[in-house]
């Protein structure tokens, strides 16, 4: 991000979650966190926007939205004179304690690296599924054998 945001401490309270200070409130911003769930060829990451609700006038998370160990898009950015401007990253929630989430900023490269070897293993996994719908088990055994 463009702040400085090493790590994000986010509020828990009750089953909410607080936004953090990073958010902007701008008539022409945008701010979300969507939980990553692979790469996308257009958006660059699949994504699932978490849902917001409100506790009065303020807009908060659900707690069970988080889980340690995912992978979280953090932004919140707005037009200013026609150019974008704001803070958007990749953070990995590391930690879910009584009172607050914490969200640790990861390199773009790290989730590039995490998502591109489980899709290979996907790609992997429909392969071998489909092998399995031409030959029998014990033929692709054979072949996987001879062929390594």
């Amino acid at each position: 991000m463009t702040g400085n945001f090493d790590e994000i401490r986010m509020e828990i309270t009750s089953c909410f979650v607080r936004k953090h200070e990073y958010w902007e409130k701008r008539r022409r911003g945008k701010n979300w966190i969507a939980r990553i769930t692979g790469l996308d060829t257009r958006y660059g990451y699949k994504r699932e926007f978490l849902e917001t609700t409100r506790i009065g006038r303020e807009k908060v998370f659900l707690l069970e939205d988080f889980h340690v160990g995912e992978i979280y898009e953090v932004a919140s950015i707005y037009t200013s004179g026609g150019t974008t401007k704001g803070l958007k990253d990749t953070f990995v929630c590391t930690e879910i304690t009584e009172t607050h989430v914490v969200l640790e900023c990861i390199p773009q490269e790290e989730v590039l690296k995490r998502y591109t070897n489980q899709e290979e293993n996907v790609a992997a996994q429909n392969l071998v599924q489909q092998l399995l719908k031409i030959v029998t088990k014990d033929e692709a055994v054979e072949l996987i054998q001879v062929y390594g």
